[in-house]
């Protein structure tokens, strides 16, 4: 049975009985992914089912500062949909090897943000696009910038202790000041080009910046 349906029948067990509905037997216990990557201060490993409270939580008390930088929910969609979409990229990624998203846990279970890797390309180089967001509550701690330089030198290292990538690109704004310092502190650099992509309906200019793993 693949990740995916796995996690499907997950998400339709979880929702629970509908009105009128006869009570059914208690729910399995999940059983979380194993961390697969940790340091002194987290782990991370794939965003569950489990963690819909904690995310849900960290995403609300955050949408107002990460809005103009993060593709949020769509209209309509609601949180819990939105939640679910961001587990099931998650599982896909794992499965087609294109994409490497991760939910990063404080040692005392508290949940920190996402740090993602995605569009995977293993071709001639070996590329990926970062990106992250982290628990407003959390802000100006230093744990984002811990969190992403490990994630960084996750995605630099040589298999298997690591991803084996040789390039990672960053499209952050030049207005999104936090990311453009954080990501020169772990050694990004702007590489000349720009991009324009469509956050919440609007196109917003981005600086395009990269990594390479033999300057680090």
């Amino acid at each position: 049975m693949s990740a995916l349906r796995t996690l499907t029948q997950q998400i339709s067990r979880l929702s629970g009985p509908k009105p009128g509905t006869p009570v059914q037997s208690p729910r399995p216990v999940e059983v979380l992914p194993r961390p697969d990557l940790a340091t002194e201060l987290m782990v991370f490993r794939p965003l569950s089912i489990g963690d819909r409270a904690a995310y849900l939580e960290a995403f609300t008390r955050s949408q107002e500062a990460l809005a103009p930088w993060i593709p949020l929910a769509e209209q309509g969609q609601s949180d819990d949909a939105y939640f679910e979409g961001m587990v099931r990229k998650g599982v896909e990624g794992d499965e087609k090897r294109t994409a490497w998203r991760r939910a990063a846990f404080l040692n005392d279970g508290q949940f920190l943000g996402m740090f993602n890797l995605i569009k995977i390309d293993r071709g001639l180089s070996w590329t990926a696009e970062a990106n992250w967001w982290v628990d407003s509550m959390y802000a100006g701690l230093g744990l984002g910038s811990h969190a992403c330089r490990a994630m960084v030198d996750h995605a630099l290292a040589d298999i298997p202790v690591g991803l084996g990538l040789h390039t990672l690109r960053g499209n952050i704004s030049a207005e999104n000041e936090p990311s453009m310092r954080l990501a020169r502190r772990l050694g990004f650099t702007c590489s000349g080009e720009r991009d324009q992509l469509e956050i919440n309906g609007k196109i917003v200019e981005h600086e395009v910046l990269t990594v390479d793993s033999i300057l680090r």
